[in-house]
């Protein structure tokens, strides 16, 4: 009975996106309402904003708000309390919430796996010390999970550590710059800024590649199945944005600029690049990533209420667009294969 389900859903969400795909978007003053969050900004964000800068949200018929709420964690809060309809977020914080509860599900990412760098302000000698002073975005999100798979790497224990929730990786680099931590895993745009202020590298977990599931749209599934026209609305305009910012360097890297407020080229040039390295052309959450993420999650100790990716994953939505034939349209469009 489960497939039948998800089969007969499947064919409903196609239907839609091949509705979608005939131009039915709603006139201007029409506009769906619709609240999207993210959790930091960085480059694994992008496409929330290219798709606002290439105007694709209004041409599926959305008027989309976005909203930051610093933190996962915080995120999914915001998410549950049902004052937005999305957000981007790791897939860690929404294990961790349907373990106490949540029915949350990744419907489409921009990362699959860990771009994430250790940073020290200080020399190593040769390693971190114990007792420094190490910020994380909130307990439970990916960073502080990325920060335990760098620890145990090298043999550390974040018991030895001194562990605090700053922020978004904005916050962390300058909570780092004003003595307060001296320690924090950073991402582009930060992990630039980082090398630029001479900082040492602690341990690279993006060198690994390890599959994962770092950054991702997330939905309740009451949202999903009460409304899959604008999921699919919504899906659509996200993943048009991110092919007209891998093709548009220049406007999109006016749109970093304007959005991380920096004009340091160095900083965008490689917040673009880090962009279109670990953005999936087919937008499609990773299975793998999930089974890793279920694993090291357990392997903290925290309790994995499934084992099962498909009860934190809902790859039905991204499937329909496949099937309408959006994502060879959009290759198509773009010259991106």
């Amino acid at each position: 009975m489960p497939n039948l389900v998800y089969t007969t859903r499947r064919a409903a969400l196609a239907a839609i996106a091949l509705l979608a795909s005939a131009g039915l978007a709603a006139r201007a003053d029409e506009l769906i309402p619709f609240k999207f969050a993210v959790s930091t900004p960085v480059a694994s964000i992008l496409p929330v904003y290219l798709a606002q800068a290439g105007g694709f949200y209004e041409k599926q018929g959305l008027k989309v708000e976005i909203i930051s709420t610093e933190g996962g964690t915080r995120g999914i809060q915001v998410l549950l309390s049902g004052e937005i309809q999305g957000l981007h977020v790791g897939l860690s914080p929404v294990v961790e919430a349907n373990s106490q509860g949540a029915d949350l599900r990744a419907i489409a990412a921009t990362t699959n796996t860990l771009p994430i760098t250790l940073f020290s302000t200080k020399p190593l000698t040769p390693k971190l010390p114990n007792g420094t002073t190490i910020g994380i975005s909130t307990l439970g999100s990916e960073t502080d999970i990325a920060l335990t798979i760098a620890l145990t790497a090298m043999g550390l224990k974040r018991d030895d550590m001194q562990i605090t929730q700053i922020g978004g990786t904005s916050q962390r680099f300058a909570a780092m710059q004003a003595g307060r931590i001296q320690a924090a895993p950073l991402l582009e745009p930060g992990t630039s800024a980082a090398r630029q202020k001479g900082y040492s590298v602690v341990y690279d977990l993006s060198e690994a590649n390890t599959p994962w599931i770092f950054d991702a749209v997330v939905m309740t599934t009451d949202y999903l199945k009460q409304h899959p026209e604008n999921v699919q609305r919504f899906l659509r305009a996200y993943v048009e944005g991110a092919y007209w910012g891998m093709a548009n360097a220049d406007k999109a890297k006016e749109m970093i600029a304007q959005r991380f407020k920096t004009h340091d080229p160095v900083v965008i040039d490689a917040t673009y690049n880090e962009f279109k390295r670990l953005m999936p052309h087919d937008a499609k959450p990773s299975v793998q990533g999930a089974e890793n993420v279920l694993r090291q999650l357990q392997s903290t100790g925290l309790k994995v209420s499934s084992q099962n990716p498909g009860d934190y994953l809902d790859l039905a939505p991204i499937e329909a667009l496949q099937k309408a034939g959006f994502f060879a349209e959009m290759q198509q469009t773009y010259g991106i294969k």
